[in-house]
């Protein structure tokens, strides 16, 4: 429940980032629900705004709270992005993509002038890497992927659904989940990930964020790198 509060705090903090008229990217996973919920919400009272989403979950729930939503085609750069984060490291490194939507959620990342992560105190880490680092590939891939992050150091598992099956991305592609405790050179590694064929994308998020809003359940911080 605390976290719950806390998730609450940074997404109604998020909102003052928005105006009427911008074009806003939305996040996947649950504080970037809650973001969405209340930006509905503003929608319903007459803020006008277009969005781009990072998953299909994220389409359907503004959807269904009146939101409208754009593609990159009409709308070629974003305002503000609002999303969460599996990992908050100091200089706003992150790591993301628990939710499986991390490629997507790069590219509107990447889309917009100011990146905004929403976050509870519990996802402050001093150094990247308690969390798995998601990796998603091409399903034809797989197997010579997960024997190069191997070699690497990772215990590397390919995330599956509740019923046993692979999970599967949005954009059709596997995600697999590579643990070996902290990173001592996220940069490094994350260079070493993208160079490997059949990579898509990784789930490391380095310079990217402008600010983090991290929340717990009386106080709110703003942290930028």
């Amino acid at each position: 429940m605390a976290h719950e509060i806390a998730k609450l705090l940074a997404a109604r903090r998020a909102l003052s980032f928005i105006e009427d008229g911008m074009a806003v990217g939305l996040g996947t996973g649950s504080t970037a629900t809650l973001f969405i919920r209340e930006l509905g919400e503003r929608v319903r009272t007459g803020l006008h705004v277009r969005c781009i989403a990072s998953s299909k979950a994220s389409e359907e729930l503004a959807t269904s709270l009146g939101i409208t939503l754009t593609n990159f085609e009409e709308c070629p750069y974003l305002d503000v992005a609002v999303d969460g984060a599996d990992e908050v490291a100091p200089g706003l490194a992150l790591i993301k993509g628990g939710g499986g939507a991390l490629l997507r959620e790069k590219i509107v990342a990447s889309a917009a002038k100011k990146f905004i992560v929403v976050a509870d105190k519990s996802k402050v880490v001093d150094h990247l890497g308690g969390f798995p680092v998601p990796v998603e590939v091409i399903q034809m891939a797989c197997p010579l992927v997960m024997r190069s992050l191997s070699d690497l150091g990772f215990e590397v598992l390919p995330r599956r659904t509740s019923a046993g099956g692979y999970y599967i991305t949005d954009e059709g592609n596997f995600i697999l989940d590579c643990k070996n405790g902290p990173i001592a050179d996220p940069r490094m590694l994350a260079d070493k990930i993208r160079a490997m064929v059949g990579v898509v994308e990784h789930g490391l998020f380095l310079g990217m964020a402008t600010v983090a809003l991290i929340a717990d359940e009386d106080q709110l911080v703003e942290r930028t790198s």
